[in-house]
Order: structure tokens, then sequence, then C-alpha cells
């Protein structure tokens, strides 16, 4: 009797393959004879699974942000406070440049990548903006916690914090010795810090007008 595959594990198999292959090579260099190599088959099983290395690789990239999700809400589950969520959220997606297998540091590379793919950038944005409504429920249950008043900054604060994250995840790819993951970090904690301090600045001006 021949030995039933389990198809989606198989994919996943495949998939985590890349990533090694990624941390090797680059989203560049991923060659599909290198990625069998690692799992153990020839690659002509490639297309029992994928059209083509471009859907192979928006899968990669789809489930390395699964990953991350999963991760995250493990972590959660014994946090009650929105605004640790939320840095939480953040710090999730920083890459460990000691750890290249980790999942954060395989997304990034696909941030980067997704530049010049206009269908791994349509799957990136999609992401994007699921991680983005993710973000905001963690602010808003900051708000209800009374950690925060963002009110009208809530986009605003968002932006921000999208845009302190990639520029620090840049930053730890490209130059890893003056960017480890703890600097990054830090930085974070210091945009989340201002952005309580203005709230609280912009919620005194308020009460005094």
């Amino acid at each position: 009797m021949p030995k039933l595959v389990d198809h989606n594990a198989r994919r996943e198999e495949i998939a985590r393959a890349t990533w090694t292959v990624i941390q090797k090579y680059g989203i560049d260099g991923v060659r599909l004879r290198d990625i069998a190599d690692q799992v153990g088959f020839t690659t002509g099983v490639f297309s029992h699974y994928f059209r083509d290395k471009g859907s192979l690789l928006r899968y990669a990239f789809n489930l390395s942000f699964e990953r991350i999700n999963e991760n995250l809400a493990s972590s959660n589950k014994s946090v009650s406070s929105g605004l640790k969520q939320f840095r939480d959220a953040l710090v999730a997606l920083v890459p460990d440049n000691r750890n290249p297998a980790s999942v954060a540091f395989i997304s990034m590379c696909f941030g980067i990548r997704n530049l010049n793919d206009p269908l791994l950038m349509a799957d990136y944005k999609k992401k994007r903006k699921q991680y983005s409504q993710l973000l905001k429920s963690y602010l808003s249950d900051a708000e209800a916690q009374h950690e925060i008043r963002i009110g009208q900054i809530t986009d605003d604060a968002l932006d921000l914090s999208f845009a302190v994250l990639d520029g620090v995840c840049i930053a730890a790819l490209q130059n890893p010795s003056s960017y480890p993951r703890k600097r990054a970090i830090k930085i974070i904690d210091t945009m989340i810090d201002d952005l309580i301090y203005r709230d609280s600045q912009m919620s005194s001006a308020n009460q005094v007008n």
C-alpha cells in the first residue's frame, strides 16, 4: 500500500527548506536544486505543489508571517496590557542577526525583495494591512486601559511605528554589527516612550484650552 502524503505538511517542509536557502544565498540566489537538496528529493516534485518558483517564494513569505502571528499570539496569552502587546508586536518583526533562521529575519528579507516583484508586493501589502489592524487593536486596548490616549492620532501613531520599524530592520540587515537586535528594540522603546509623552502633552494642552 502506497504511503499517504500530507500535502500541506510537504508544502510547509519545502517552504522551510526555502528559508534555509535564503539564509545562505539570499532570495535572488534561491535555486530549486538547492531546496531539493535540503528536503532530499528531486526538483520534479516541486511541480506537484507549486506552479513556479515565484509561487513557492510567495508561499514561503506568507508562511513566515503566519509563524510570526502564531508566536505573537502564544506569547501574548498571559499579557493583558494593550501597550505591551503593541510593543511586543513591533519587536516580533525585528530580525535577529544572530539567528538568521528566525521567521522575522526571513520576513524582512522578503519585505526588501518585494519592491522588485509585483505579486510578492501584493502579498506583502495584504499582510502589512492585517498587521496594521492588529497593532491598531492593541492601541485601542491601551486607550481603554488608560495607558495612553491616542484619539484622532491613531493612524499617525501607526505610520510612525512602521516607519521606525522599517528603518531599524533595514539597518539591522545592512549593518548588523552597528544595529544588533538589542539596539533596534531600544529604538522602538524610545519611539513608544515618545508617543506616550507627546500624547500626555497634547492632553495637558487640551485641558488648558
